[in-house]
């Protein structure tokens, strides 16, 4: 969608280049120059928003807008409950660790008496 955008802007751009270069008549005049950048800006912006999909994240929202509710927060408190939440990772990370290493070792232990 957005290379066919910009396949027709080309071409306009192009045909009005050539148009202007065979009649040799006399430089464009300000206000020709203008509707030109405005219809540039007017096709550059629908490129963007056909590309970028922002008209169907809208109509996404609107949709589904009851499925969700938007709330503030407090920053503060959501860094210090992702913190503590690491904590805790991190301990019982360490303790089945250190589990795991007490298991070997009483294995270990187990195979050297069982050797003798």
């Amino acid at each position: 969608m957005a290379a066919s955008w910009l396949l027709v802007f080309g071409l306009t751009l192009f045909q009005s280049l050539v148009m202007n270069l065979s009649s040799e008549g006399p430089f464009p005049s300000a206000t020709t120059i203008k509707s030109w950048v405005d219809k540039m800006q007017v096709d550059l912006v629908t490129l963007a928003r056909s590309a970028s999909g922002v008209d169907e994240l809208a109509k996404i929202y609107t949709k589904y807008s009851n499925l969700y509710t938007v709330e503030a927060n407090n920053a503060r408190d959501l860094v210090e409950i992702a913190a503590s939440n690491i904590e805790k990772l991190l301990s019982n990370r360490s303790k089945a660790l250190v589990v795991s290493t007490n298991w070997i070792s009483l294995f270990n232990l187990f195979l050297i008496l069982f050797e003798s």
